[in-house]
């Protein structure tokens, strides 16, 4: 508990900053561009419709569903799990790389605590921090659903996908901090994570590859599968699951097996 509780002093700054810039960026979406969009959508159409179909698939934008929020949502949602994604890695990497960046792992290792209860704790630390933020999320997700289309239920489902997002690079990244012999800048680490995923979900869209949405791990809980109409591949959020759980368990395993390094 003391481990939990010095974890979240050192990141609810941390946490307050990210949601008020998430909060920030979906209000900005949500009451600024949507109604903007909406109320001139032939002239934009015209002037979005000129431009390479490769640009418009590697930033996600659906010409044929952005007039509805579901397909504003799902274009908004590419630029808000890249965010998401950064954030949660950052969590992992701050909270699991601490002690090898200040070279103090051994001493935390001296505790009367083992070390699969520190890594326990740590693990438990980061999950309250994504689920406050989820809560603020999942609440203007669904505020705007039923604002703009009576998408209540449906934006529940779809605003639960930025948890797992997140909770799959919350996973990469804690096994990504245990793995690395150190760490020099947890924000460059997190941002390098985030984008690497955009990237091959760019690639993706552009390229439309047999089997490279299986690499694609911004894609694997895409809110567009609960939109009526859309056919999707489950079988690409099956692999995102096992793959989540492959991480945290490969982590842990290295944690309290893996040597000290000597300072």
């Amino acid at each position: 508990m003391n481990i939990i509780k010095f974890e979240i002093k050192r990141q609810w700054i941390t946490l307050c900053l990210w949601t008020i810039l998430f909060i920030a960026v979906m209000l900005a979406l949500f009451i600024g561009v949507y109604p903007l969009f909406r109320d001139s959508l032939k002239d934009i159409m015209n002037v979005i419709s000129s431009m390479p179909q490769e640009f418009l698939k590697a930033f996600s934008v659906n010409l044929n569903t952005m007039a509805d929020f579901s397909g504003f949502y799902e274009f908004s949602y590419a630029y808000l799990s890249l965010m998401g994604a950064i954030m949660s890695a950052s969590f992992g990497l701050a909270i699991f790389g601490r002690e090898k960046k200040v070279k103090c792992t051994d001493f935390l290792f001296t505790k009367p605590c083992s070390r699969q209860n520190i890594f326990v704790n740590k693990y438990v630390t980061g999950l309250i921090l994504i689920v406050v933020f989820n809560i603020f999320y999942a609440a203007i997700s669904c505020f705007y659903g039923m604002k703009y289309g009576n998408l209540f239920g449906t934006m529940i489902l779809a605003s639960s996908m930025m948890f797992l997002t997140q909770l799959f690079f919350y996973h990469a990244a804690i096994l990504v901090a245990i793995y690395l012999k150190k760490i020099r800048s947890v924000s460059n680490t997190a941002t390098l994570i985030g984008f690497a995923g955009f990237i091959i979900v760019a690639l993706n869209n552009i390229l439309e590859i047999d089997g490279l949405q299986y690499l694609s791990p911004l894609k694997y809980f895409d809110p567009i599968r609960f939109f009526g109409g859309v056919v999707t591949d489950w079988s690409v959020m099956i692999v995102g699951c096992v793959l989540l759980v492959l991480f945290i368990m490969m982590a842990f395993i290295l944690y309290i097996k893996q040597d000290v390094k000597a300072v």
